[in-house]
């Protein structure tokens, strides 16, 4: 890293907020820590109390006025964080006669009880400060003004968020677009991503996973372009009829490497979609045990009028197929993966008759071998 770099990471770029929310939160802090202060100084004057404001509540109102989504500014992070860190502040300054080890203990307690009890609140720590500096001892502070303040700031934040759009306490909300199914990341892996990272990171992980999907959304439509199912398509496709016996349908899979026969008439219109894991469960319905067995009994001929056992492709084939025609937009496609078996779309033309077919892997490869 360049001495020019390393200068430049002291100054981080702008944050990508639009003026509007610079505005919105400002003036949130304002009226927040006008109403904690006005009901706060009413409460102290009536019960004869003092101090009735506490410095870190302005780091709150940060907080909850500028990022409420974060997990720091959450209600119970608020409260719960300043409160316990009030506590830990005024044990040390009760125990501990040496300000500096008093300081150094109070924040360390801090810390830990706030980890402990879910709550991290990076106010919390200059309220346990706080209290060592004022050599405050009276076992009230914690109530007043320290759980008071903060309750009376969360429910001014509950109030003004409300009023003005944003979530408090935060509820990630669902992605405007549908899940594509061809996302690879999961919420497991997220975790465990997390983990490993082994840092705490101010945002939810439910939003992290929504800013991740939104991301890998607006990335294939940018690599997508203006292409077309048509560019894509896998065809001609090996189909079947509806007679088809399984043995044969079977074999095609085998011999082909494929994972799925769209299932046609003579003029090839679409009837339905016989997949391979529709056999094998089929296979496992007949012989639960040694699916094997029951996969070898599936595929050989009876030689009879009538079975019990489906012989042909039309009586396991799924209807509830998806479908979208030669000209439609590539970015058009990713929602289609969350239906029908979520692997493959059938492409049809103007007269209803199968074209081609797309599979989820062949979407991943029209991603990875874009140019732009």
């Amino acid at each position: 890293m360049t001495l020019s770099e390393r200068l430049k990471a002291f100054y981080p770029r702008s944050m990508p907020v639009r003026h509007t929310e610079r505005l919105r939160s400002a003036i949130g802090g304002s009226i927040g820590i006008a109403f904690t202060a006005l009901i706060s100084l009413l409460i102290a004057r009536y019960l004869h109390l003092t101090p009735w404001l506490v410095a870190p509540l302005g780091a709150s109102a940060v907080l909850v006025f500028a990022v409420p989504s974060s997990p720091l500014a959450q209600p119970w992070s608020v409260v719960g964080g300043n409160t316990v860190s009030a506590i830990a502040g005024l044990l040390a300054c009760n125990l501990i006669a040496d300000p500096v080890i008093a300081a150094s203990m109070a924040v360390g307690l801090a810390i830990g009880a706030m980890f402990t009890l879910r709550c991290i609140h990076p106010p919390g720590g200059a309220m346990a400060l706080l209290v060592v500096l004022t050599h405050t001892q009276a076992p009230l502070f914690a109530l007043f003004p320290a759980f008071t303040n903060s309750v009376l700031l969360v429910v001014m934040g509950l109030v003004y968020n409300f009023l003005t759009g944003k979530s408090y306490p935060h509820v990630a909300t669902p992605a405007t677009s549908p899940r594509s199914g061809l996302l690879r990341i999961r919420e497991e892996d997220l975790a465990a991503a997390l983990a490993e990272h082994n840092e705490v990171l101010d945002i939810a992980p439910d939003d992290l996973a929504r800013l991740l999907e939104i991301s890998e959304l607006r990335a294939w439509r940018r690599m997508a372009g203006r292409r077309t199912c048509a560019d894509i398509m896998t065809a001609p496709v090996i189909s079947v009829h509806f007679g088809t016996h399984l043995k044969d349908a079977w074999r095609l899979m085998e011999s082909h490497d494929i994972k799925a026969l769209p299932v046609v008439d003579r003029k090839r219109r679409i009837h339905g979609l016989l997949t391979r894991d529709d056999v094998l469960h089929q296979a496992a319905l007949l012989d639960a045990e040694n699916p094997e067995n029951g996969l070898q009994r599936l595929i050989t001929r009876s030689g009879q009028l009538h079975s019990e056992i489906p012989e042909v492709a039309g009586q396991i084939m799924r209807e509830d197929y998806v479908s979208t025609g030669t000209d439609t937009l590539l970015d058009e496609m990713m929602p289609l993966f969350r239906q029908g078996d979520k692997r493959h779309v059938l492409v049809i033309d103007e007269e209803r008759r199968l074209a081609g077919i797309i599979s989820s892997s062949d979407m991943m490869r029209a991603l990875f071998h874009a140019e732009n």
